[in-house]
């Protein structure tokens, strides 16, 4: 009875097996068979549609443009873009509405172009005049190595310009440099018979040697004296910082073509050939500084008056005002705490012919 009841139960299970198998094919072959049962309904077209999105073509460049570099045929192409992502105004769609503009910006290649990235080739006026703030004019000076921080400025740099001068005492009828000249004045009647006051007057000056002096009482002998200088009068000198904040547009010459030179590509040397020299770069000895208009003249009147203008380079996060003295002779001896040598009945006499020791000469 037991292994019947064992028989049976086997029998059971191998059957439910059969049946989920049954089932499970017949439901792959109905979802299979599914499409083709259903009805066809005339003129429907149930195949995927492609759908096919519309296209416009806009202008690249297809090389490199340098700052202001016209725009020709050979520096640009068309490429399509998709419409439903052009906004209206972004890029340019035709090459007649590029070609004969100049290159605000140094372009690279495969970049489409913007109304931003271009300049009216014949009335943009000049590329350097685009980088000067509003506010602002540009002019520039000469200047020499020291002036121009050893050429550390570059463009965008903003600095100081400090004014130093030589002052002078001047007589201010003649506006002449004091002391005047003394000269003698005689008087000659025209002839000895005349009784009328006609007269002849002869001036004698005698340069140099006639310089304007003053009276002093002699301690000694208490007779006034009669003292002129011994030498032309010594200019005093005096630097004041005058304009606080200037921008620096560029360290030497503007192209005079308009367009930036473009930058000079590594050669590569080849094993067993021969290095070339780079060429030595050339030192600017002029500067294009962006200041005020009012700034703008008081530097064209150092210059016309040979005041000599040195630029101090400021940190570019640092915008705050900066108010300093003038300086004079006085002003630094007080400052700096510099007293006044006493006169010593002793000096230092310098070494003559031989090296002085201990300085390695």
């Amino acid at each position: 009875m037991a292994n019947s009841g064992r028989k049976t139960g086997r029998t059971l299970i191998i059957i439910a097996l059969l049946l989920i198998v049954l089932v499970a094919a017949a439901t792959v072959v109905f979802l299979r068979l599914r499409p083709l049962l259903q009805p066809t309904i005339e003129g429907t077209d149930l195949s995927p549609q492609i759908q096919i999105e519309e296209m416009v073509d806009i202008v690249i460049t297809s090389q490199k443009v340098s700052r202001g570099g016209l725009i020709s045929q050979d520096v640009v192409a068309m490429i399509p873009y998709p419409k439903n992502e052009l906004v209206e105004g972004t890029f340019y769609t035709s090459m007649e509405s590029v070609v004969g503009k100049k290159a605000l910006y140094p372009l690279e290649a495969r970049i489409p172009i913007t109304a931003g990235m271009l300049i009216d080739g014949t009335t943009g006026g000049s590329i350097p005049a685009l980088d000067i703030p509003v506010d602002r004019t540009a002019l520039s000076i000469l200047i020499d190595r020291e002036g121009l921080i050893a050429y550390a400025p570059q463009a965008g740099d903003h600095v100081m310009v400090i004014g130093c001068m030589t002052l002078v005492d001047v007589d201010p009828e003649y506006q002449s440099v004091l002391p005047n000249y003394t000269g003698s004045v005689s008087k000659q009647i025209l002839t000895a018979e005349s009784s009328s006051e006609s007269l002849s007057v002869i001036i004698t000056s005698g340069g140099e040697g006639s310089k304007q002096g003053r009276t002093e009482l002699d301690p000694t002998l208490n007779e006034p004296v009669y003292i002129v200088p011994s030498e032309g009068q010594r200019p005093r000198l005096v630097c004041q910082n005058v304009i606080q904040d200037a921008i620096i547009l560029r360290a030497g010459d503007f192209p005079l073509s308009g367009v930036e030179p473009a930058p000079v590509e590594e050669v590569v040397v080849a094993p067993g050939e021969e290095e070339q020299p780079a060429p030595e770069p050339i030192a600017p000895d002029i500067v294009t500084l962006a200041v005020s208009p009012q700034d703008a003249v008081i530097l064209t009147y150092m210059r016309k008056a040979n005041i000599n203008i040195i630029l101090a380079l400021r940190n570019p996060n640092n915008d705050q005002v900066i108010i300093t003295d003038a300086v004079t002779q006085q002003y630094l001896m007080d400052q700096k705490n510099i007293p006044l040598p006493a006169k010593l009945p002793f000096a230092i006499e310098p070494f003559r012919g031989e090296a002085a020791p201990n300085t390695g000469q």
